[in-house]
């Protein structure tokens, strides 16, 4: 459309642009020359510089625990503070108001991402993750197209992958990396832990179709 307005202002105002006897620009050619400028194409937009995460910038004027996200399918991360303690379960939150509830370290929960995990059952995964091996049963909730909450039961198994060393924003830990895979409706979903003593320093956590899994980090 830019297009076409600017051929047609060139149609119409070629050859009637003569010079004033002052030697000022006549309007004719003032417009004619907005109008090719019409046509020159527009630079891109500058894509966003993305945020860079240092244990300085997550940490900063933070004194409780902090975690760091990522969401590979949705294309984000972002550092989320800790802002509620009640028993095994620690509530966090982003600058942006997406919200993750971990119990003992394992996922219970997830708001603001539009296909949320609304809660989960995991009292065996807790177990055989730090025992190192098991088969049991867990069950995930969601809201359902007709809004009511569904439970989604899954049939899982976890396996010990051995010792290794991760870094987590510049700290070096020694963990033990354990796997779990579960049957989700016919299809299997991967969780992986990587624990040292009775901590999951770091995993990776199925939400829902929508979001994929999350990369929890915990940087403090």
């Amino acid at each position: 459309m830019r297009r076409l307005i600017a051929l047609g202002l060139m149609a119409l105002l070629v050859g009637c642009g003569s010079p004033s006897p002052d030697g000022t620009q006549p309007w004719s050619q003032k417009i004619l020359d907005q109008g090719l400028s019409l046509l020159k194409p527009k630079a891109p937009e500058p894509a966003p510089e993305p945020e860079v995460f240092t244990r300085a910038s997550v940490t900063e004027g933070q004194t409780g625990p902090v975690i760091l996200v990522s969401a590979p399918k949705l294309e984000a991360k972002a550092s989320l503070n800790m802002i509620q303690e009640n028993g095994p379960t620690r509530t966090y939150v982003s600058d942006d108001g997406i919200a993750l509830l971990l119990q003992n370290g394992l996922l219970a929960g997830s708001r603001g991402f539009g296909d949320d995990l609304m809660s989960s059952d995991h009292a065996a995964a807790h177990r055989a993750i730090f025992k190192g091996s098991g088969q049991y049963e867990r069950m995930l909730r969601y809201i359902n197209s007709q809004n009511h909450l569904e439970a989604v039961p899954l049939t899982c198994g976890l396996t010990d992958h051995g010792a290794q060393t991760i870094t987590i924003l510049g700290h070096k830990h020694r963990v033990i990396r354990r796997v779990e895979i579960c049957d989700l409706a016919g299809r299997q979903i991967e969780n992986t832990f990587w624990i040292s003593g009775k901590t999951i320093w770091k995993s990776q956590q199925w939400v829902s179709d929508r979001v994929g899994s999350l990369t929890i980090e915990q940087v403090q």
